[in-house]
């Protein structure tokens, strides 16, 4: 027996619910049982909700047919995740290094970490909420710290050697490779070291390497080394991984941190391109300024503003061919004024810190170049220490050197090219940001390294995802003027406030043949959606 109620809601409005008396077999007493069909509309009809908005779903209440609601998903998030796994064909080359149900996890892990779930022990809460590969059967926070564990170095490196061939297949691709540290408290990790913390951080680290191209922006290598080990050690190491990958004629853009004369005969020896910025301590550059400072200054050797914020800025490039134990390099010496300013007002920073250091007798020896260039140092009976700076070097500096710079190029013969394709390093620093902030890698917290190498992969792998979902929006938002207005991107979203946007986008499922329903989507879900090529209900 059913009936219709009626419920006068506070806001005004009148919500009709059916009641239908059965008797309950179980607990031997009559019962009822009511669901909401929809609101009463001005006129005393009955405006029906989502639910039992088709005729099937009212006709298969009135057979007494419940229609029940299986399940309901957040899927916003996972539409744009599972899209970006498309296009860079992230879990093809997955499948071939992992089990399975292993791609799974990884994969669910990777999008937990990718829309922000701050810890990866909690990833199993984000799974059981979205749509994702393992969310029937989402794994437990014990159970995501075995995986992580289970993470093999063979794994990875099968992983990474596919994942370079994938990348590099019919592109003419540029990479940059650089390192940032990671600051952990478990001295109990064999990576974990003291060295030098590009945080300012008086912790311990490890140091993570990064290699990502420069057409695609899409991570194509990394590797952990423990937290002593300099830049310059990393080199060989690297070089070796890529002969071992078949990538070993590749072209890198690489920091001045990386410069040493073993490492600059290493790439030239394994015919590695290269692009590196000069220390101001080598000895040639310091040559090489001196010999051209008055010729680079010429009208023919201008180069032309490019980008916002350089309007104003007078920028001199010239080349000179040379060659290094036999083997053709290319030394491009620049001059910018307002790099000038710069390095003028950074010596004077760095004076009063050397002063410093040879007052209080904690001298470095990476400094010593420039306590001797820069300083007298005396000690007498009477006034004992006495450290008096040489103004005479002081203002050869300022004269001679300031605002000069040079970049050593293996396979660019061209200034202006050297150095627009060097200005892509920042990348790599957004990279690096991305995975210490948004993707909570400030801190390794894991105890055993076996650990920390497959939180590691994880991050390397969302670190990807990422980076495709910011080369997707960066291009919708330069071509926003070429679509309809109403799909057009209303801003440029932040990683952050994109997942924001995104996370309230539903789908629910119904019971037998009643199929699903999803959320209506916001403006800018709609956007985004069209964005990533997504097409929604």
């Amino acid at each position: 027996m059913s009936s219709l109620t009626y419920h006068k809601h506070p806001n005004g409005a009148t919500y009709v619910y059916r009641q239908d008396s059965y008797w309950d077999k179980v607990k031997k007493y009559p019962s009822s049982r009511q669901v909401c069909l929809g609101k009463l509309g001005a006129g005393g009809e009955i405006i029906y909700n989502k639910r039992f908005r088709s005729p099937e779903a009212r006709e298969a209440l009135e057979r007494g047919e419940m229609v029940t609601t299986t399940e309901s998903l957040l899927i916003g998030q996972s539409l744009v995740l599972a899209q970006v796994t498309k296009d860079t064909g992230l879990e093809r080359v997955l499948r071939r290094s992992f089990e399975a149900e292993d791609v799974d996890a990884l994969l669910s892990l990777a999008w937990a970490v990718a829309s922000g779930s701050q810890e990866m022990y909690m990833a199993s809460i984000w799974m059981e909420d979205h749509d994702c590969p393992a969310h029937k059967d989402p794994p437990s926070s014990q159970d995501i710290s075995r995986i992580l564990a289970s993470i093999s170095q063979s794994q990875i490196e099968d992983f990474l050697r596919d994942w370079t061939h994938h990348r590099s297949k019919g592109l003419r691709e540029q990479y940059c490779y650089d390192l940032t540290s990671v600051s952990s408290c478990n001295m109990s990790n064999p990576f974990v070291e003291w060295g030098h913390n590009r945080d300012k951080e008086h912790l311990a680290q490890i140091n993570i390497a990064l290699l990502t191209g420069v057409t695609s922006r899409i991570p194509t290598y990394y590797e952990i080394h423990p937290g002593s080990m300099s830049d310059t050690k990393t080199i060989a190491s690297f070089i070796a991984r890529m002969k071992k990958y078949g990538m070993e004629r590749i072209r890198i853009l690489l920091d001045r941190g990386f410069y040493s004369a073993k490492n600059i005969n290493l790439l030239l020896e394994d015919r590695i391109g290269f692009y590196i910025p000069v220390p101001t301590t080598v000895g040639w550059q310091r040559e090489l300024i001196d010999t051209y400072r008055d010729a680079v200054e010429m009208p023919e050797y201008v180069i032309p503003s490019s980008g916002e914020g350089r309007q104003s800025e007078l920028l001199y490039g010239m080349t000179v061919l040379d060659k290094i134990d036999g083997r053709r390099v290319w030394k491009h010496l620049y001059y910018d004024g307002e790099r000038r300013i710069w390095h003028i007002r950074s010596l004077f920073e760095s004076l009063r810190r050397w002063e410093e250091e040879l007052l209080s007798g904690d001298t470095k020896e990476k400094n010593k170049w420039a306590y001797e260039r820069y300083f007298t140092v005396k000690t007498t009976p009477k006034r004992g220490l006495q450290v008096t700076r040489k103004q005479e070097a002081i203002n050869a500096y300022k004269t001679d050197r300031a605002g000069y710079w040079a970049m050593l190029t293996s396979c660019e013969k061209n200034a202006i090219t050297a150095l627009e394709a060097y200005r892509e390093r920042a990348l790599v620093e957004s990279h690096f940001d991305d995975m210490k902030n948004e993707l909570s890698m400030d801190r390794i917290r894991t105890h055993g390294s076996h650990t920390m190498r497959g939180r590691t992969f994880v991050q390397f792998l969302a670190l990807i995802l990422t980076a495709r979902i910011r080369v997707v929006m960066a291009r919708a938002w330069e071509d926003r003027m070429d679509v309809p207005k109403e799909d057009r991107l209303s801003r440029l979203y932040s990683l952050k406030e994109l997942m924001a946007r995104l996370g309230s986008y539903r789908k629910t499922r119904f019971s037998d043949r009643y199929g699903s329903v999803v959320s209506a989507s916001t403006k800018a879900q709609h956007s985004i959606f069209r964005a990533f090529g997504i097409t929604v209900g």
